[in-house]
């Protein structure tokens, strides 16, 4: 008996979603207010979350707008920390420190020139432009000749 082909599960396709800039700046400010990706794109009449990323991976203008929505929320986020130290106390210290560590994680990430645990060194030369070097030569006059020591 020949077996039957399997099928693989397909997920529906959804409907495509035209670029708007009322909808992208919509998706930004619930970036900002800290809301993931994945829960942004959820909806139907949203762009999945590849669109999204093709959106603003093919224009540098919404790359940027993107990456500081990130940041701003990555300041807001700080905010929400500095008022969870005030909420704390020695019954709920334990619950306080792992949802401080995993908003810390999360806001190293959205914002990581200012929240970042990365440090860099960087070497520049004058008005922030490249270092130059510059070699002294001493040139002694008896060195080089011909005597030999005692």
């Amino acid at each position: 008996m020949a077996k039957k082909p399997v099928k693989k599960a397909t997920r529906p396709k959804r409907p495509s979603v035209p670029y708007s800039k009322g909808l992208f700046e919509e998706m930004l400010m619930e970036i900002v207010e800290g809301k993931t990706l994945r829960a942004i794109c959820g909806p139907t009449n949203r762009p999945s979350c590849p669109t999204f990323l093709k959106w603003i991976h093919q224009d540098d203008d919404l790359f940027k707008q993107y990456m500081r929505a990130r940041e701003m929320s990555g300041h807001l986020m700080a905010d929400e920390v500095r008022e969870l130290e005030g909420l704390t106390n020695p019954e709920n210290a334990a619950a306080h420190r792992v949802r401080f560590e995993m908003k810390k994680w999360d806001i190293g990430r959205r914002a990581p020139k200012i929240f970042g645990d990365k440090q860099t060194l960087e070497h520049t030369g004058e008005g922030g432009g490249p270092v130059r070097e510059i070699r002294r030569i001493i040139v002694r006059p008896d060195h080089g000749s011909e005597q030999s020591g005692p």
